[in-house]
């Protein structure tokens, strides 16, 4: 997960994804005390700072359990 190279958005990331349509990303926001996920097709969610940190923590625990599927 990388930000994006403008500097004005060091707080944005976005990330590739799969889904069951094809592709798309994963953008995420920082936004002051507030992290913001936009998923495909544009579904929103606003997470605190505290539930940002257990969802971060449940991805990387799940990291090890995917597949890419070839």
């Amino acid at each position: 997960m990388w930000p994006t190279e403008d500097p004005t958005e060091q707080l944005r990331w976005r990330i590739q994804c799969a889904t069951t349509s094809g592709g798309g990303n994963v953008t995420v926001l920082v936004m002051g005390d507030r992290v913001g996920i936009v998923l495909p097709p544009g579904d929103t969610l606003v997470f605190t700072a505290e539930e940002a940190e257990s969802l971060a923590y449940l991805v990387e625990k799940a990291v090890g359990y995917t597949a890419v599927a070839e």
